[in-house]
């Protein structure tokens, strides 16, 4: 028998893409899709530059907050 091969799908955030929906309004399907690189084009390309940066402005938004409750606690 051979190895099963499961495979692994990318989760993306549910609030970036709700407002990459309301920005653009296109279906969550194809924002899907433009992240991960399966559609060509200027809006996809678009798409996928906001998402990276509104990602990096969760995950910092994220850490400072850590870093707060952190300070906090000593």
């Amino acid at each position: 028998m051979g190895k099963s091969k499961t495979k692994i799908y990318k989760s993306y955030d549910s609030n970036i893409l709700e407002a990459l929906f309301i920005k653009y309004g296109v279906s969550k399907y194809y924002i899907r899709q433009s992240i991960s690189g399966s559609v060509q084009g200027i809006t996809p390309e678009s798409i996928k530059k906001d998402y990276l940066i509104m990602e990096k402005a969760n995950k910092d938004t994220v850490m400072i907050l850590i870093q707060k409750t952190m300070n906090n606690e000593s």
